[in-house]
């Protein structure tokens, strides 16, 4: 069945075989959905849908223990399949979407930007190597599926500088980390619960003086820190 074809052969089908005396409202939502469906291909109903779901993932680790191996497709951890193996009227179908999980892991990275690192960081300096000048840190909050950065830098005429430090709050292992990473970051999950991944150099986490904050900030939230 072509997929731009699937919802609308569906509709057709069910319409073809209504019985008789059928609450009108049924014949009314199948008319509607007849209507809609030339316009629902996958491609839109992922981004309508799934791409902003707590289930949806970019990629995967497709066998247990081995990061080296990653599955490039696009994958739904509720139904743990890749979305190449689910038909459109199986996505279009789903009950399990959810963002409650994103927004509870964006809200949480704003109270620890807030209540934490803020306080932490107010009277500290960041040094910009291009412009060979001290500044007052900054940050960046940026969402993605399954986790939250926290980048630290500085503000310069108006932008952001990056300062090469990003504080990742994680519900699952990403395989957007890398082999290597990946392998530190599952040896360190000890429960379910979230956790901290530290993605800076040494020599700026020291001139910083960060660590010890950053494992207060974890001990505090209960959460699980691994610096890669």
């Amino acid at each position: 069945m072509e997929n731009k074809n699937e919802l609308l052969l569906a509709i057709k089908e069910a319409k073809k075989n209504l019985r008789e005396g059928i609450d009108f409202r049924v014949a009314d939502m199948l008319a509607a959905f007849e209507g809609i469906a030339p316009f629902l291909d996958r491609e839109t109903v992922m981004n309508m849908k799934c791409r902003g779901c707590d289930s949806y993932a970019e990629s995967f680790f497709p066998l247990s223990n081995d990061f080296h191996a990653v599955e490039t497709e696009e994958y739904c951890h509720c139904k743990k399949l890749s979305h190449k193996n689910l038909s459109l009227l199986k996505i279009v179908a789903c009950e399990s979407y959810s963002q409650e999980g994103q927004a509870e892991l964006l809200k949480m990275a704003n109270t620890v930007l807030e209540e934490d690192l803020k306080p932490a960081f107010a009277e500290r300096k960041l040094y910009d190597r291009n412009s060979f000048a001290n500044y007052s840190v900054d940050f960046r909050i940026k969402s993605k599926a399954g986790r939250v950065c926290i980048g630290l830098g500085h503000s310069r005429k108006g932008q952001f500088e990056e300062g090469g430090i990003r504080l990742y709050l994680l519900r699952r292992l990403d395989p957007g980390f890398g082999p290597e990473p990946s392998e530190k970051i599952s040896s360190a999950i000890v429960e379910e619960r979230l956790m901290i991944v530290v993605e800076a150099g040494v020599q700026t986490r020291r001139m910083l003086d960060i660590d010890y904050v950053l494992e207060w900030i974890a001990q505090k939230r209960k959460m699980d820190i691994v610096y890669l």
